[in-house]
C-alpha cells in the first residue's frame, strides 16, 4: 500500500510541474468574458501554419519560464490561426503574422506588435500592459525609461531594441487608435 501511494507521487508530481510551464490558452469569447470578471488584459497571438516566424516566437518566447509565468499570471491568452478564424483577423484588421495585440478588460486594443519579439522585448511590453503603464505613457517612452534607469533592469539582459513605434492606425469602429510596432526595425533613441 505504501510503494503504490509514493509511486503515485513520484509519477504525479513531474505532470503537476510540467502543467505550470504550458500557456493556457482560451478561446476569444472566454477569454473576452473572463477579463472582465478577473480584471486581466488579453494577449491575442494571431498565427498562420505558413509563418516561420510565428513558430519561431512559440519556440523560444513563449518557451521561457519567465514569459509563461507573467503571461498565465497576468494575462488571458488567445492563439488565433488566421486561415481558421477570419472573423477576427478581419475585426482586427490583422494582415500580418505573427502579429500580438494586447487588449483591455474591455476588449479595446491597446497596442499591436507585428513580427517576431525577442524575450527580452516581449517581457517589457508584457510589463508596459499589465502594470498599467499604457495609460499614461507610450511604449517608446517606457522603453527609453526602463533603459536609461539601471543597468541590471531586468529588461536590460541580453537586450536588443528591435522595433519601431509606428503612428496610431485607423481600425474599424470602436477599433481606433492601435499602436503599433514593427519587429525587427531598429528602434531609434534620441
Amino acid at each position: 500500500m505504501c510503494i503504490a501511494f509514493v509511486a503515485f507521487l513520484w509519477l504525479g508530481c513531474p505532470a503537476r510541474l510540467n502543467a505550470s510551464d504550458q500557456l493556457n490558452w482560451l478561446n476569444y469569447e472566454t477569454a473576452l468574458q473572463e477579463s472582465k470578471d478577473v480584471q486581466r488584459p488579453l494577449l491575442l497571438f494571431f498565427t498562420s501554419p505558413w509563418c516561420y516566424q510565428c513558430t519561431e516566437m512559440k519556440r523560444k518566447v513563449f518557451k521561457d519560464k519567465d514569459i509563461i509565468s507573467l503571461l498565465n499570471e497576468r494575462f488571458l491568452l488567445v492563439e488565433v490561426d488566421i486561415s481558421e478564424e477570419k472573423q477576427l483577423k478581419e475585426d482586427f484588421l490583422i494582415n500580418y503574422t505573427p502579429t500580438s495585440l494586447l487588449l483591455d478588460i474591455s476588449g479595446k486594443p491597446i497596442i499591436d506588435v507585428k513580427g517576431y519579439i525577442p524575450t527580452n522585448r516581449f517581457r517589457k511590453l508584457l510589463w508596459y500592459v499589465s502594470q498599467g503603464h499604457y495609460k499614461t505613457t507610450a511604449f517608446s517612452d517606457f522603453e527609453k525609461k526602463e533603459l536609461s534607469e539601471s543597468a541590471d533592469s531586468p529588461f536590460t539582459r541580453n537586450t536588443q531594441n528591435f522595433g519601431k513605434v509606428a503612428p496610431a492606425r485607423e481600425g474599424r469602429p470602436g477599433k481606433k487608435g492601435v499602436p503599433s510596432i514593427k519587429g525587427k526595425t531598429p528602434l531609434v533613441i534620441q
